[in-house]
């Protein structure tokens, strides 16, 4: 069994000595629970549900036991909220792996194209144990739910993975019968505890008083708290406030929220507004870009309880928000915020203001622009007449009645190919208003075929695959089998993407069975694998990438070759079947595609197994090659890998050379954002500066360092880093380098 806790972890220690983050009285009140709590992490049980009402204090418990964890345990967070879809978690995900672990290189996975897939990589190639953290698990949308929960339920199958669920309620009988899980009820305060707590306040509380106050409140914690504080800044007895209260005509969350609410003013209340009204979480970047508010709000607002802190972002409190959102208008108007999320859909994940996904970027822009997609009604048994996009059609901004059917489908082909989905639906949805002349072209098919690729790519995936149904119906009814067996191997993929896996399988060994055509069973072979893969059977899954590289022939597109050639040949290469990797990362670097992604890996692979294997100079040649590769695509992280690797084939004779390559690896490894990459190209361009030698510049490079937050910079690094500034101290004198860094230490 997986040892998720420390080997120092005791149960006595847990249930009675609060950590930073929960309550002594939210701790003491909740004894039942946290032993269940604290089994859970060394039981078989592979799912803890936290629940409880707003504000009882169920983060406090969750965070409070993740403080127990072993080090060889990686905790992925996530705060959900109304935008949250199942790629926010993924991309958030890959985010803490990325900068939680420490892979030789990113190669392999810029090779893998689904992000759950590279998170399966990451988590199958490290032996560690991972927590998967949900919060705030009742804002997910019901639309996306069942595909999130879909996701937890197989992370559920690998012994290494827990997940705690935190939320209001959760209906336990959605759970499948195999998946055991623990459910802990978080407990308001008891009536003792509340008045221990309002005494350290200094606030008399009287045995009348306590009675109608505690009758009030509950004893929800954070209910508790704010009065507290309200009471201490109006300087207000327990009665004055009960008082207040009576006066106010209002029910008594919603009394004690607004007047909390009214003890912020100015821009502290403006940004606090953002943080009610917006659907995701906020930092320092967006909030100076849509509200220039100082960073100076994000304490006050912190440190009374309006908004708390999780992985770099800010959220408000849950308790105040289902309060205070219904009153608070909106801080920043529709059509500013449009703009904002249309130029953050412009940049790729890595670049935007937040980890969120494109289509979770484009529900917002849909949100604000107050279209109506995806319609509500079921597809799964619709009448003939009653199509997705047409039984609750996006309002369209535009009127295109002048434009004919093949204009409006030209205009919905460009809007697609901006990744522009909201338009495209909204034009199509136009366009099937009118049919006769669809029909007349010859295009309503292929409007549905746009539809399905459309709602794909939305993650709408019921209504992509009732146009895919349209489809397979359509091409059967006219023989032709090629056409019916693209779309289900489309169909494949979408079972695939929503956690369908044995339709998916299924659907994909029927194919393989019955195909003929050879770039079908290609792309059957690479999703079989892939799926093979992902559920670490890796044997099984180089088996399905050399049925596909068998089925290569003149055909087959170049993408698809390179694609089997590179996954064949790195799993060889992991095998140590040097002769098949070598063999198959150059057939995948001969094929004329410059912008295909898998050139430059290939490139770069071949180079590390040279590398591996003390050919220096084939590894350098190679290098050199993938970086070249990279440029194509713009990938920072690729060129950043390639130059460091040159770097470290260098002589380090060629100071100058050197030095131009650290400062670029530098620039590209901040520009990809990945953090690891930035910690190493920091140091190696220290290290040019130290042995070019300048000592002054180098020291900067590792103040850099230095300063980064120690717990996730990590002790081995900083004391690598240290020792370097200890070496620069002594090569400058005490003098100089206290002059450049006082308070060193």
């Amino acid at each position: 069994m997986a040892n998720f806790l420390s080997a120092t972890a005791n149960y006595e220690d847990y249930s009675t000595r609060a950590s930073a983050n929960i309550n002594s009285h939210v701790l003491r009140n909740n004894e039942s629970g946290l032993k269940k709590t604290f089994n859970f992490f060394q039981g078989d049980a592979k799912i803890l549900l936290l629940n409880g009402f707003a504000g009882v204090g169920k983060k406090q418990i969750a965070d409070h036991t993740l403080s127990y964890v072993d080090k060889n345990t990686i905790i992925l967070k996530y705060v959900c909220t109304e935008s949250s879809k199942l790629d926010d978690i993924h991309l958030t995900f890959l985010d803490t792996l990325k900068k939680k672990t420490s892979l030789k290189s990113s190669a392999e996975l810029d090779a893998i194209s689904a992000i759950n897939d590279k998170i399966d990589y990451i988590i199958t190639k490290l032996d560690l144990n991972y927590i998967i953290v949900l919060y705030n698990f009742d804002n997910i949308k019901e639309e996306n739910r069942q595909d999130i929960l879909n996701y937890i339920f197989a992370m559920s199958e690998k012994s290494n993975i827990k997940t705690v669920i935190v939320s209001r309620v959760f209906d336990s009988d959605v759970i499948p019968e195999k998946i055991k899980y623990v459910k802990v009820m978080v407990k308001a305060l008891s009536k003792l505890l509340m008045e221990t707590y309002m005494k350290e306040f200094g606030i008399k509380v009287t045995p009348q008083m306590s009675e109608q106050f505690y009758r009030l409140s509950r004893g929800y914690f954070f209910s508790v708290c704010i009065a507290i504080k309200i009471m201490i800044n109006q300087g207000y007895a327990l009665n004055d406030l009960i008082v207040q209260y009576t006066n106010s005509g209002l029910k008594f969350d919603d009394f004690l929220a607004q007047t909390y609410y009214r003890l912020i003013v100015g821009t502290t209340k403006s940004a606090f507004n953002l943080f009610v009204k917006l659907h995701h979480g906020l930092n320092l970047k967006i909030l100076q870009t849509i509200g220039s508010y100082p960073e100076t709000i994000f304490k006050t607002l912190s440190d009374n309880y309006y908004i708390y802190k999780k992985d770099g972002l800010y959220y408000p409190s849950e308790y105040l928000k289902l309060q205070l959102a219904p009153i608070i208008g909106d801080e920043i108007t529709k059509k500013y915020l449009i703009a904002y999320y249309e130029k953050q859909i412009e940049l790729p994940p890595e670049e935007r203001d937040f980890i969120i996904s494109r289509a979770s970027l484009q529900d917002e822009i849909a949100f604000y622009k107050n279209i109506n997609i995806p319609p509500k009604e079921k597809p799964e048994a619709p009448k003939e007449e009653a199509k997705p996009a047409e039984t609750a059609p996006a309002k369209p901004k535009e009127d295109w009645s002048n434009l004919s059917v093949m204009d409006l489908l030209n205009k919905a082909a460009e809007a697609f190919g901006k990744y522009d989905y909201i338009k495209t639906v909204e034009i199509l949805t136009s366009v099937l208003s009118r049919k006769e002349e669809l029909i007349k072209e010859d295009k309503l098919f292929l409007v549905y075929g746009i539809l399905a690729q459309t709602y794909d790519a939305l993650q709408k995936w019921k209504y992509a695959l009732y146009y895919y149904d349209m489809l397979e119906k359509h091409y059967t009814e006219l023989e032709k089998k090629d056409s019916v067996q693209m779309v289900q191997l489309e169909k494949a993929h979408i079972y695939y993407k929503s956690y369908r896996i044995i339709d998916s399988i299924k659907l994909l060994k029927m194919l393989t069975a019955n195909s003929k055509n050879k770039s079908i069973l290609s792309k059957c072979n690479i999703l079989l694998g892939n799926i093979a893969l992902s559920a670490s059977n890796k044997e099984l899954a180089k088996q399905y990438y050399k049925e596909g590289v068998q089925e290569i022939d003149e055909n087959t597109e170049n993408p698809i070759k390179m694609e089997l050639y590179f996954k064949y040949a790195v799993l060889s290469d992991e095998k140590n079947d040097i002769n098949d990797a070598v063999e198959y990362y150059q057939k995948c670097i001969s094929i004329n595609e410059p912008t295909c992604k898998y050139k430059a890996l290939a490139y770069s692979n071949l180079a590390d197994l040279f590398y591996d294997n003390d050919l220096y100079e084939e590894a350098k040649e190679c290098y050199e090659n993938a970086y070249s590769s990279d440029k194509v695509n713009n990938n920072a992280y690729g060129m950043y890998y390639a130059l460091s690797k040159i770097i470290e084939l260098t002589d380090k004779r060629e100071k100058d050379k050197l030095l131009q390559m650290a400062i670029e690896a530098k620039s590209l490894a901040t520009k990809s954002q990945d953090y690891n990459a930035m910690v190493d190209a920091t140091i190696k361009l220290g290290d040019v500066y130290y042995d070019f030698p300048d000592p002054e510049n180098a020291l900067k490079q590792y103040l850099e360092l230095y300063r980064l937050d120690r717990a996730e910079f990590g002790e081995e690094n900083f004391q690598k880093v240290k020792s370097r500034l200890d070496d620069i101290k002594v090569r400058l004198g005490d003098e100089r380098f206290e002059e450049l860094v006082p308070n060193y230490e």
